[in-house]
């Protein structure tokens, strides 16, 4: 029985047919590929502190604007009432970065032996790719002083980097001294918190941080050919913008009830 079109139904699939001629020859190729040997995951989080001397004359702070450039016209005291209200990276100016290093700028491997061998690797993990600007965070801080204009400044906190020893194995022991490092990072910044004690102000930041730790090489791998591919290569088009809208979730909002349309009696009747 055939069935009609008018109900709705998706077209049948046609046959599934070999993508192999008959003709073709089997064969053994080696090609060249970067492979995973293994790979740790790692969660930290950490309160980052950075204490700054007010001057003396002026009585001030060595802030900066979001260019770093130094605000030279604030007049900040150990008394004033001055709150955090935020950090950012300095890098690129986000409470939130995603990093991938490869290989990161400082990593060893110990061997340990066993069987399959095993090596402790240790890798600093920092957020971000500019040697100069990667250990910084910057908070944001302003004076609420009563009766005196709120200004605004940034300060910075170094020294932002995580160091991670995690325990990998590899395939063979000849394995462990040609092996490279690869971290992934997700940091994000959780808080921050100003103290002001005799004359200095102490900047506190909390960081966390998602890491995957990966030991990877490049290696030759045996795998079996059919001959050359006669597939047409079409480039990709331009994404569909409602075919990435029909996959995102849906958002939480409350849409209005009937009850809201609906007027509410009046008091005593």
């Amino acid at each position: 029985m055939q069935v009609s079109k008018a109900m709705g139904l998706p077209p049948v699939p046609p046959v599934v047919k070999s993508v192999r001629p008959v003709d073709f020859r089997c064969e053994c190729v080696c090609i060249e590929v970067q492979r995973i040997l293994d790979a740790r995951k790692q969660k930290e989080c950490q309160v980052f502190s950075n204490a700054v001397n007010f001057a003396v004359l002026p009585p001030t702070l060595p802030l900066v604007d979001m260019n770093q450039n130094p605000l030279l016209t604030v007049n900040w005291r150990v008394c004033d009432d001055i709150v955090c209200l935020g950090a950012i990276f300095k890098e690129n100016l986000k409470d939130q970065i995603f990093v991938i290093e490869k290989p990161p700028q400082d990593f060893t491997v110990e061997p340990l032996g066993g069987t399959p061998p095993a090596a402790r690797v240790t890798v600093t993990v920092t957020p971000g790719k500019d040697p100069a600007t990667k250990n910084t965070v910057l908070v944001h801080l302003q004076n609420n002083t009563p009766l005196r204009t709120p200004t605004d400044g940034f300060l910075e906190v170094s020294t932002i980097s995580f160091v991670k020893r995690p325990v990998l194995f590899f395939p063979d022991q000849e394995m462990v001294g040609q092996v490279s490092v690869k971290s992934e990072s997700s940091w994000e910044i959780l808080d921050c918190t100003v103290d002001l004690f005799l004359n200095a102000l102490r900047a506190n930041v909390s960081v966390g941080a998602f890491m995957i730790i990966k030991t990877w090489a490049d290696v030759q791998l045996v795998t079996t050919a059919m001959g050359e591919c006669d597939w047409d290569l079409i480039p990709p088009g331009p994404e569909d913008q409602c075919d990435l809208f029909r996959t995102r979730l849906f958002p939480p909002f409350n849409p209005p009830q009937l009850d809201d349309f609906l007027e509410p009696p009046a008091q005593g009747r």
